[in-house]
């Protein structure tokens, strides 16, 4: 019987390597996107064989997308200044720059409309420098900002105005997006700040020339002003309460260690304060000073504005810290006494300790009280924590050279004191107690 030949069968399976599609979001611009297949087969010995595609690569180009907060509304008094809100995403696959362009209409035009930065969104610019584009902003990034104009002063009540907002992306041109602010004219409050009583120095409207009041205080002292919102409007408003170094309330982070409380009549700490049409209200701005500040001038604007009619008022203080009569100093130094015998083993020094100080050792520290016034100082106490990792240590225990000394337990962690009472002009106490290392 005459046999029959069989071509032999070609089994192509092709897998090609591509990701499947699925929502992610933009890829980002510059990404190369390779593909490359391969075919699995038996040969005509029906032996597995393998071929591979050569590899493409795509780039992914930049394209240009954003979105930009809506507008919002708001009710603003004649000649007052009104701040609106936005934020412009960049959602876009690449670094861009937006521009930022205003127009407005209605009414009345509003004047001097311009952009300034707002990192924390609470609506009030960041400081006193306009923008007119976002700067570089990467993909995905955020950028908040307030748009600011004036009101003319012979704005009719009820008038309204509209900003419109425009931010343009630097990379494509046509790729924008607008917003739309709307200001309405109100008869609403007028509002002056006097220190200390109604119709007292600084009346008038904005930040005065110099000082109307400059308190004398010391270093390590509190501080307190006295001033009088006087509302004359014939609606009531809340006013924010903020404290700046310059008029333009550019500047409103103080010097190191300086703090500004603002407390009302019945002595409670508040943030902002509500006035009555044609009424007043007394509040408190207490500034603390901190120990070791230099003698010299400081000038402070105390400023109260409306979030919602943008109606504000300025008043300029200023606080000299003179020298004081008593000035406690203290001065701490340490030695180590590596056999714990209570002595220390080289002189007090503030220098670090480097060597031996080994777990099972001890230090022994000094702290010295002078009073390098010319007054005396008094209630004066030495206090002092056990440090972290260290235990107190009882060997020439705690000891003082003036003044009833407090000690923890041997063994004890927690706190040590010295009362020395009072402590004349040049007049110096020293405390001194020793640790052991936890071992």
């Amino acid at each position: 019987m005459k046999s029959l030949s069989r071509a032999p069968r070609l089994l192509v399976i092709v897998a090609l390597l591509a990701a499947a599609n699925g929502a992610y979001a933009a890829t980002a611009a510059g990404t190369a996107i390779t593909n490359q297949a391969t075919a699995t087969y038996l040969d005509a010995q029906a032996k597995p064989q393998t071929a591979t595609s050569n590899t493409v690569v795509t780039t992914v180009q930049q394209v240009a997308s954003l979105t930009l907060t809506a507008g919002s509304a708001k009710n603003a008094a004649a000649g007052t200044q009104v701040a609106y809100s936005h934020t412009v995403t960049n959602t876009g696959n690449g670094a861009d720059t937006f521009n930022l362009t205003s127009a407005n209409t209605g009414a009345f035009s509003m004047t001097g409309v311009q952009f300034f930065a707002d990192a924390n969104g609470d609506g009030v610019a960041d400081n006193a420098t306009p923008l007119t584009s976002t700067g570089s902003m990467a993909a995905g990034a955020t950028f908040k900002f307030v748009a600011v104009g004036t009101l003319p002063a012979g704005a009719a009540a009820g008038a309204t105005n509209t900003i419109t907002v425009t931010t343009t992306s630097a990379f494509t041109g046509t790729v924008k997006a607008d917003a739309t602010d709307t200001t309405t004219v109100a008869a609403g409050a007028q509002l002056d700040i006097t220190a200390n009583t109604v119709g007292g120095p600084g009346a008038g409207a904005g930040a005065e020339a110099s000082a109307v009041v400059t308190n004398t205080t010391a270093p390590g002292t509190t501080s307190r002003f006295t001033l009088v919102l006087n509302n004359s409007g014939a609606s009531p408003d809340t006013f924010n309460l903020q404290t700046a170094l310059d008029a333009a309330m550019a500047n409103q982070t103080l010097p190191s260690g300086w703090t500004v409380v603002w407390k009302d009549a019945g002595g409670s700490v508040i943030t902002n304060v509500t006035v009555a049409a044609n009424s007043n209200k007394q509040i408190f701005a207490d500034v603390t000073i901190p120990a070791g500040t230099a003698e010299g001038t400081t000038n402070l604007f105390f400023r109260a504005i409306s979030s919602t009619s943008g109606v504000s008022d300025i008043i300029h203080n200023a606080i000299t810290v003179a020298a004081i009569t008593s000035q406690v100093t203290l001065t701490k130094s340490q030695a180590l006494d590596a056999t714990c015998d209570g002595v220390a083993d080289t002189a007090f020094s503030n220098a670090p300790i480097t060597t031996g100080a080994l777990p099972g050792a001890c230090i022994r520290y000094q702290i010295t009280a002078t009073n390098s016034g010319g007054a005396a100082a008094t209630n004066v106490v030495i206090h002092d924590t056990i440090p972290a990792n260290t235990t107190y240590h009882t060997t020439n225990p705690l000891a003082a050279t003036l003044g009833a000394v407090l000690a923890t337990l041997t063994g004890g962690v927690g706190s040590l004191d010295t009362t020395i009472g009072t402590l004349a002009p040049g007049a110096s106490g020293v405390m001194t107690f020793g640790v052991k290392i936890n071992p």
